[in-house]
């Protein structure tokens, strides 16, 4: 055999050993979804699962479309999370001290905390008063796209 089909072949055992498996050590599952605010895409909105067992949240951000993909921490970008029940809050907050340096924000705020607006209505970030239902999440890939469809009102 020539030293180039014995290279092409270890090359290849090589790439394809690290692919396809073990790769997603906390078992997550893919989710993705929208969330609209009165029929309209909301941008740079966070999504927060949190899990019912209680082990691993899980989260994500909105595009411009309105489409999330959630991710848990310490798993890879897009791995969604492990099956199971979840509460759901949404969040989309302005804070005033945005792009300024740690010298401008102690010169306007003081020692206090810098203004906070909410740009969705404030009850979609609490567990006990958003009035989302928890979701469940499983193996199934094609069930784990959720539509959440917040109202201002």
């Amino acid at each position: 055999m020539s030293f180039t089909i014995c290279f092409a072949l270890i090359l290849s055992l090589v790439f394809f050993s690290g692919c396809g498996g073990g790769a997603n050590p906390l078992g997550t599952v893919h989710i993705e979804g929208t969330i609209t605010l009165d029929g309209s895409p909301i941008e740079g909105a966070n999504i927060t699962l949190f899990p019912r067992d209680g082990e691993h949240a899980a989260g994500g951000l909105t595009d411009a479309n309105g489409r999330f993909i959630v991710q848990t921490a310490g798993a890879p970008f897009g791995s969604g999370a492990k099956p199971g029940e979840y509460d759901v809050v949404i969040r989309k907050i302005h804070v005033a001290s945005a792009g300024l340096s740690d010298e401008e924000i102690i010169q306007r705020f003081g020692s206090g905390m810098p203004p906070v607006t909410h740009l969705i209505p404030e009850r979609y970030g609490d567990v006990r008063a958003s009035g989302i239902d928890p979701i469940t999440v499983t193996t199934d890939r094609r069930q784990n796209i959720f539509r959440f469809e917040l109202s201002s009102e």
